[in-house]
């Protein structure tokens, strides 16, 4: 944490920042603020997100294969029926996996299924060895499954999926792209193109910044945020160019193929718990400012200016029984060595998606709803209420949004409501310190984080030599019923059921005048995600003052597709469409929903201050 006033003050709001405060360890934003601000940058003609789904510059990897993934999303090759890939290979014998955990109800045979297929869906070559290995673990619950990467990482999980909940062999994933691809939770391979996102080693984050100088660091690195930070060696690389002082240390990286074994492995009755330890290390050069990568992966620098090892525990507990799991961290501090310290916290979370370039079926932004009380988002000028659903339709920024120390779980979600695949809500349920939860929409490293701080110094911290800290734990759950499968009759009224950008609330509905407002969605939403795959048929009511003094466009109406972004019919509203002056006129809209169930739908209507236009309510039937 920051010391003195500014970690009280930081204490003392749940707030939503713009690039970081440095409040209690909380995403830090660099070695000093000037140097950040380079970093950070503007973005740049593709919105700077190399982690896009057609980011360029991929280059298929099929050298040595004839079957499997290439890479970048496609393949090296099919194999015939009754024979399947492995390692590249077409093969008549069965395909080697990971080691399973099966507490789900359904066969071994079906688990052998789900993962082969969502091991296919992530889209790593084969050539390249960084996608699951023999040696890694698969947890399968009712709930969800998740892979435990312990080849080149300390226990990581690089693959998070939602299951339906089925306790038989009808198990099935919940998110699954329209060609079928079930998607991960998590970043790692989310656009099947087997890609690592960029700025973060895996789909969990973790860092512990150092205040204590280096002998060719710069001295003022001490009374900045951090002049090095610290982890645990692991095999991926950073390579977002925005963060040059954590890929300083990539050399000297793990190979993929090293395996960390647990210290700790306990079959629970009600799950699976996992305990790793590894040396905390050097693993970004931030103090010296020429980030040369010198030090990279020493042991810990105490005070005294001697390094000394000290150990940091980071394990699982993995429920079969709930829709969560916990993240547990944990630091040993050996016998004789001094006490183990520093100003702010064990920083970091579980990155979902890309940001800004979020997969389409991942946008847990939209709406946010603080669990236990009211929040605020400074950036936007919002009051969250507390235990409400708040939307948050807005686009990305080219800077970091970052929500700190909410003291209570928070919860994320594509639509208004807990709905499995779609809902994410995170919180710190340790002994004490649970304080620093937050959400980071990063776009320097470049991924929508859950997380926030862990472990704080002046809190949990110092730990004499010889002692352990508290254990402390990060729940991440998912959350919700399945998305329902759609048909019926739905009311959308315009004051409460659907959100606006311009325009207010009136007698019967929701206005927006040329006096008043400029051009913009009077009306948007709902996310609804029970309209099924068949069609729908969209019926807004909507009125004018004066229908008859030119043939202006007035409004446009839509139904759109806010998980893909596709708009899926549209009309434009002349003046003289309209029956009359003042009195309402229905206007349809038919769509096709093939496809797309469980999709979060909308229907829009799109201001052109051309004219007083009121909207009373949109009514849509979803059938077959």
């Amino acid at each position: 944490m920051t010391a003195g006033s500014a970690a009280a003050a930081c204490r003392g709001a749940a707030l939503l920042a713009v690039v970081a405060c440095g409040c209690g360890g909380s995403w830090p934003r660099g070695p000093d603020a000037g140097e950040a601000a380079t970093d950070t940058g503007a973005a740049d003609a593709s919105g700077r997100d190399a982690y896009a789904r057609d980011a360029p510059g991929c280059t298929p990897s099929c050298a040595g294969s004839e079957c499997g993934p290439d890479g970048c999303g496609g393949t090296c090759g099919t194999c015939d029926p009754g024979i399947t890939c492995q390692l590249g290979r077409c093969s008549a014998t069965e395909r080697p996996l990971p080691m399973l955990h099966n507490h789900s109800g359904a066969s071994s045979a079906r688990v052998r299924e789900l993962v082969l297929e969502a091991i296919d869906g992530l889209g790593f070559a084969a050539a390249g060895g960084q996608g699951p290995r023999a040696d890694d673990r698969f947890f399968v619950s009712r709930y969800y499954m998740a892979w435990i990467d312990q080849t080149g990482f300390y226990g990581k999980i690089n693959g998070l999926w939602r299951l339906d909940e089925a306790a038989d062999d009808s198990l099935d994933f919940v998110v699954r792209e329209a060609g079928g691809r079930p998607v991960s939770f998590l970043a790692p391979g989310e656009n099947g193109d087997g890609r690592w996102a960029p700025g973060y080693l895996g789909a969990e984050h973790l860092e512990f910044p150092s205040r204590v100088p280096e002998p060719d660091d710069d001295p003022g690195c001490a009374s900045r945020d951090w002049c090095n930070q610290y982890s645990l060696n692991e095999a991926a690389h950073f390579t977002d160019p925005d963060i040059r002082h954590w890929s300083a240390c990539n050399t000297g990286s793990p190979p993929w193929a090293d395996r960390f074994d647990p210290i700790v492995e306990e079959t629970l009755a009600t799950g699976l718990r996992l305990v790793y330890e590894g040396p905390l290390v050097k693993e970004a050069d931030g103090g010296d400012r020429a980030r040369d990568g010198d030090h990279c992966h020493e042991d810990w620098l105490f005070e005294d200016g001697v390094r000394r090892r000290v150990f940091l525990r980071v394990g699982l507990e993995l429920r079969a029984d709930a829709p969560w799991l916990d993240r547990l961290v944990q630091v040993r501090n050996p016998a004789g060595n001094p006490p183990f310290d520093g100003a702010m916290s064990f920083i970091g979370g579980f990155v979902i998606t890309a940001w800004p370039s979020a997969h389409p079926l991942k946008r847990l932004d939209r709406f946010l709803r603080p669990e236990s009380r009211g929040a605020r988002d400074e950036l936007h000028g919002l009051d969250l209420i507390g235990g409400r659903w708040n939307a948050h339709p807005f686009d990305p920024r080219t800077s970091d949004e970052i929500f700190a120390w909410l003291d209570q779980p928070i919860s994320l979600s594509a639509t208004d409501g807990y709905v499995a695949g779609q809902t994410a809500t995170l919180s710190h349920v340790g002994p004490s310190d649970n304080a620093d939860v937050g959400i980071c929409m990063c776009f320097v490293h470049g991924g929508l984080e859950l997380g926030g701080g862990l472990i704080h110094g002046g809190v949990s911290l110092p730990v004499a030599g010889g002692g352990l800290s508290i254990e402390a734990r990060r729940r991440l759950a998912l959350p919700g019923g399945l998305p329902p499968p759609g048909g019926g009759t739905f009311t959308y009224e315009s004051e409460t059921d659907l959100l606006h950008v311009v325009g207010r609330a009136e007698a019967d509905g929701w206005g927006a005048s040329t006096a008043l407002d400029a051009a913009g969605h009077m009306a948007f939403g709902p996310y609804a995600t029970g309209w099924g795959g068949g069609t729908a048929t969209a019926t807004f009511r909507l009125m004018v003052d004066d229908a008859s003094a030119d043939d202006a466009v007035v409004a446009t109406i839509d139904v759109h597709d806010a998980t893909t972004d596709e708009t899926l019919a549209a009309r434009d509203l002349r003046r003289r469409s309209f029956g009359g002056p003042m009195a309402y006129t229905d206007f349809t809209l038919a769509a096709s929903l093939a496809g797309r169930a469980g999709h979060r739908m909308e229907t829009r209507v799109w201001f052109h201050d051309r004219s007083y236009l009121r909207l009373d309510r949109v009514v849509v039937v979803a059938g077959p």
